[in-house]
């Protein structure tokens, strides 16, 4: 796979790619000055990633005016995007996606709300993606040309819902808007015509598609294609596997669930991302935080545990930890875990984002396991997307799928759907290269006299993640490491901008991937990080199917770009 050197400044990562999930921040000063919203670094952004720069045109085209909300007010209006003439729909292979109507709902707040809103947003994942804006923007273009010529609007009475009604609007008058949307219909037909999508039209059978996948019940056609893995839990089901539009979302989705069942608080087991922690904290009646994630933090989860059974308090809920967690590394003694779990019958929710289940079985211990698929398993950095599996052996799960039925909705937009069941159909070919590159790459910075620390989970807690490794050939360490170096930020300074690869948020992609974590996760809070490891010099990696020459020559001239102090 061959990248560009380096990404111009906010640009999207990979280039030319409408809905990347990474922004090029190129320079350790371009990470800090995006944090401290210096208009150098925001006003390059070209990236859709974060939120959806065409939002105010829905804003301002979608929303009738009685929907705006009074100073003070909160208020949210659903809006109906479906074409108006079903015949000019038909020619128009953008608007020719669904054969019914999309409700999204628009969130209006004075301004001084936003960054409780963006809290939200950010948080639980439930935003709307970017293609899904891209189709209700363009249907709208649409439904606004065939309107030249049509009666007014009807508005449904107190919902807030808008549709359009035409009278003899002709196919000629939509043919201008149908021409301005014809970069996204001619990324659809190469993508349909010479690519591996298929049309939206089939996007259920490409999510039935991906939750065999997850669960490793795989068609004879799929396991040809390289996808096939064992996830070595009797009874596992397709029933089992739930789609979130994102890797936060599963997380968010999961947290809900159990709290149908009793509202508790849960323990956050080890250093998490950024997001995970929120979720607990905010949704609910909290959380502890035990952010080492080994040596006495399992007595003092086990003291925890005890302590909710006293007369008066109401048991934990669950456990969350990451398997390896994000930046550190580090994995749980998911054993032990599970044991307490059982002692004091609490949930054990495992993330197996970074290990992912190419490499570890984590569903073998947990009673529930959530992913983000935006990463490794889909590759391509184009197209977010998250997964809940529960196991059928849990004491748990006829509670957890009865309460996943009220509290999950499936929210992934069909052509997410179809992107992510394309990029996955080699992800277990992948890993395997993934993880050999990256233990060649960890190995080399680890024996550098330049590097402090490495991260990685050969070198990190290894007992714990060599417990719960699938026994077979191609299971591996994955493709992430976090690296510190003696000579503290001005050598990571030194090391990441001489580092001649693509960097941005993200990992898991197919190219590899730098970023310094903690300054884009923690900036606000760099002391506080520090507490538990997580230092303001690390530099995350994750490592991707270069040739793997090109990988070592590459990290070698960043190394040696690092000056003697």
């Amino acid at each position: 796979m061959t990248m560009p050197a380096q990404v111009p400044l906010g640009e999207c990562v990979p280039p030319n790619t409408r809905h990347a999930v990474s922004v090029s921040l190129p320079t350790w000063e371009d990470n800090v000055d995006y944090e401290k919203g210096d208009p150098r670094v925001l006003g390059r952004m070209r990236c859709l990633s974060f939120i959806y720069n065409q939002a105010p045109k829905q804003q301002e085209s979608t929303l009738p005016p009685y929907a705006l909300p009074k100073p003070g007010q909160v208020r949210i209006v659903q809006y109906m995007a479906e074409p108006v003439n079903k015949k000019a729909a038909a020619l128009d292979a953008m608007s020719a996606v669904l054969d019914q109507h999309v409700a999204i709902y628009c969130v209006l707040f004075p301004e001084d709300l936003f960054p409780l809103a963006k809290q939200y947003w950010q948080h639980t994942g439930n935003g709307i993606s970017g293609r899904l804006a891209d189709y209700c923007l363009h249907i709208e273009r649409v439904n606004e040309e065939c309107e030249l010529d049509a009666s007014p609007h009807y508005r449904a009475s107190g919902s807030g819902a808008r549709r359009g009604t035409v009278s003899e609007t002709t196919l000629e008058a939509v043919s201008p808007v149908i021409a301005a949307g014809a970069d996204l219909e001619a990324d659809a037909y190469l993508e349909e015509r010479f690519g591996r999508n298929v049309s939206a039209k089939y996007a259920a059978e490409m999510k039935s598609a991906l939750r065999r996948r997850i669960a490793g019940a795989l068609t004879e056609d799929e396991q040809k294609h390289g996808a096939q893995v064992e996830r070595g839990v009797a009874g596992l089901s397709t029933d089992d596997v739930f789609l979130t539009a994102t890797g936060m979302s599963a997380v968010f989705f999961a947290h809900q669930a159990l709290l149908q069942m009793r509202q508790a608080k849960s323990v956050c087991f080890g250093f998490p991302y950024t997001d995970t922690l929120k979720i607990l904290q905010k949704f609910g009646p909290g959380a502890y935080f035990l952010g080492n994630g080994e040596g006495n933090d399992y007595d003092e989860l086990e003291r925890i545990l005890e302590l909710h059974t006293q007369d008066g308090k109401e048991p934990i809920l669950a456990i969350f930890t990451e398997c390896p967690s994000n930046p550190l590394l580090k994995t749980a003694d998911l054993p032990r875990l599970r044991a307490l779990a059982d002692r004091f019958g609490v949930a054990l929710v495992v993330d197996e984002t970074i290990g992912s289940f190419a490499n570890i079985d984590a569903l073998g211990w947990a009673d529930i396991v959530v992913s983000s698929l935006t990463k490794v398993f889909s590759g391509d950095s184009n197209v977010m997307g998250g997964s809940i599996v529960l196991n059928p052996s849990s004491a748990l799960y006829t509670q957890l799928h009865s309460a996943m039925k009220v509290a999950f909705e499936d929210l992934m937009w069909c052509e997410d759907a179809i992107f992510l069941e394309r990029n996955s159909r080699d992800f277990m070919r992948r890993v395997v290269k993934i993880n050999h590159n990256a233990l060649v790459i960890a190995e080399l910075l680890h024996s550098s006299v330049k590097v402090a620390n490495v991260a990685y989970p050969k070198f990190t807690t290894p007992e714990n993640y060599q417990r719960i490794m699938r026994p077979t050939a191609d299971a591996g360490y994955g493709g992430l490491l976090s690296v510190v170096f003696v000579g503290g930020e001005r050598a990571s300074q030194q090391f990441f901008d001489s580092l001649l690869c693509c960097k941005g948020p993200s990992l898991g992609t197919n190219f590899t991937l730098a970023s310094p974590y903690t300054i884009l996760a923690h900036f606000t809070e760099l002391e506080w990080a520090a507490q538990y490891g997580v230092s303001a010099n690390l530099v995350r990696i994750s490592v991707g199917l270069e040739p793997q020459a090109e990988l070592v020559s590459m990290f070698q001239a960043a190394l040696d770009a690092i000056s003697e102090a």
